[in-house]
């Protein structure tokens, strides 16, 4: 089960469509929700495609959606890596 505090769920769900299909089981404790996610590099991928897709400007560089994309892509990589 992966988490995200409820403004990065919430930011993955409305601006990471595809991701979040994969989404099940949700939960809410407090400021975090809790989720499954059963295929986590396909999950992953999607992250990466839509940073590609709209986290980055016309010059390549990664823009502040793109930014927050690769931060809520972290957190799982590093819960999944430390069995959190």
């Amino acid at each position: 089960m992966q988490f995200a505090t409820k403004n990065d769920f919430n930011f993955l769900k409305d601006k990471i469509p595809y991701a979040y299909e994969m989404v099940a089981n949700i939960k809410e404790k407090g400021n975090l929700v809790y989720f499954d996610v059963e295929k986590t590099g396909d999950f992953q991928d999607e992250i990466t495609m839509e940073i590609v897709d709209s986290g980055m400007d016309n010059e390549d560089t990664v823009n502040d959606n793109g930014k927050r994309m690769y931060k809520i892509y972290d957190e799982i990589l590093y819960q999944k890596h430390n069995n959190i």
